[in-house]
């Protein structure tokens, strides 16, 4: 079995930005850039340490997930084989990172997995905190609900006794226009609550 040899190449210009989206992908490959789809393409195998944020679109406001090269203009690939010619073919490579004898420089394994380590526990970091963004926005949003109902609804609900469960039990003797809407709120604060894990949320409703 062929031991792995790590290269650096110098990407042109505008290849680390994410690819257009190829739905006959799998999923592991939806944000690869375009020099990693054109090197996979060319069956290179091909490592661009990156990391995750979020962006909110200036028009939309629609939060957007993006990825970034840790090196802007480099990424590695892996050439058991040396076959370096084949690889300077690949659209988006400029040329190898060289060494003090000017022939490109391969980089330790330990290097490259080092590198793939960082990558790792950064994506975990960007996951942890995406998940904590969007339960704060769902929380939001169960509140904002609740509020809602709490003008619409009678006074004097028992303690023990949720808003939603309150809202059921009134909802045929108000106006049909009333009704619609408090229909639509108790099937958005379901979807909201239907996750077993926040299931006790609910009951405090």
């Amino acid at each position: 079995m062929s031991r792995s040899r790590w290269y650096a190449i110098r990407t042109a210009p505008g290849y680390q930005r994410m690819a257009a989206v190829d739905e006959r992908l799998p999923e592991s490959r939806r944000m690869e850039s375009i020099i990693e789809r054109n090197c996979r393409k060319d069956g290179f195998d091909i490592f661009m340490p990156s990391f995750y944020k979020e962006l909110k679109h200036h028009r939309t406001n629609e939060i957007i997930e993006k990825r970034f090269p840790f090196l802007v203009g480099y990424a590695f690939v892996n050439l058991p084989r040396l076959n370096f010619e084949e690889l300077r073919r690949v659209d988006g490579v400029v040329c190898f990172l060289r060494g003090a004898n000017y022939g490109p420089l391969e980089f330790p394994s330990a290097t490259i997995e080092a590198l793939y380590f960082a990558e790792h526990e950064r994506r975990q970091a960007f996951l942890y905190e995406q998940h904590c963004r969007k339960e704060n926005e769902r929380h939001e949003q169960i509140q904002h609900l609740r509020g809602q109902l709490r003008k619409i609804l009678p006074k004097g609900r028992k303690a023990r006794v949720s808003m939603v469960d309150q809202a059921e039990r009134a909802i045929d003797s108000l106006s049909p226009q009333i009704k619609e809407r408090v229909q639509k709120i108790i099937s958005e604060l379901n979807s909201l609550t239907a996750d077993a894990a926040v299931e006790n949320l609910r009951q405090a409703v």
